[in-house]
């Protein structure tokens, strides 16, 4: 599923402080734009709280979704290497804070904040690694796969010390373009998950049990599964 990942808090609002460097802090409602593809790209940002998703356009009209990013992220890093225009949009799926530093300062905070330094380093790898596995994902599993993966990253699951995590309001239409497929199908979907026990009713919202990690991380393919005692419990 995903890297791991440090659970150690990690304030950069706090850090820039403490440097007398210059920053400005946003909070975005949710399904607001943060940055457009195609706008100038010349800050960098941490997100602080929230669930940011990326979207890449083609000249042709379509999208696809290449990443969802949470707190404690970094955002627009592609600033960094000269990229002049956003080559993303990014959009707050929930209410998202975002601290936003200027290029040169962050260039060169990463010079001379070692703390910054080692923390973005540990994004950028986590990065590429959860790009990795979401093209092989995306290439050797199945629908209900995909799904699964997505709902524990949407739930933000891994810290897995929790029991439950609870799933933010998000669409079905936007969870099938992020599975890459059909609203229809994600509903049926779903409705299979609930009889097997990985998603809970709780109220108005949904939670993710962790029976379902067992099928990303085992790579158990529920599309033949009509036993829910098979799966429940690790």
């Amino acid at each position: 599923m995903q890297p791991p990942q440090d659970h150690r808090p990690f304030k950069l609002r706090l850090l820039l402080e403490c440097a007398r460097t210059p920053f400005t802090a946003a909070t975005f409602g949710p399904r607001t734009s943060i940055f457009t593809q195609g706008d100038a790209c010349d800050s960098v940002m941490h997100i602080e709280a929230g669930l940011v998703r990326l979207v890449v356009s083609a000249p042709s009209g379509k999208e696809a979704v290449c990443g969802l990013l949470g707190a404690g992220a970094f955002l627009g890093e592609d600033a960094l290497g000269g990229q002049p225009f956003r080559r993303e949009t990014a959009t707050a799926m929930v209410a998202t804070d975002v601290v936003v530093v200027a290029k040169a300062l962050m260039i060169r905070l990463l010079r001379t904040e070692p703390a910054i330094a080692d923390r973005f380093l540990a994004h950028v790898l986590q990065r590429e690694a959860r790009l990795e596995a979401d093209l092989a994902d995306q290439l050797l599993h199945s629908s209900e796969q995909r799904l699964a993966r997505t709902l524990l990253v949407l739930a933000a699951c891994g810290d897995r010390r929790g029991r439950r995590w609870a799933l933010p309001d998000v669409s079905q239409e936007l969870i099938a373009e992020m599975v890459g497929t059909t609203r229809s199908r994600v509903n049926v979907f779903m409705a299979k998950f609930r009889k097997l026990g990985f998603l809970e009713e709780d109220g108005d919202r949904l939670r993710v049990t962790p029976s379902l990690l067992r099928v990303v991380d085992d790579g158990v393919d529920v599309s033949n599964t009509e036993q829910p005692r098979t799966l429940v419990g690790r």
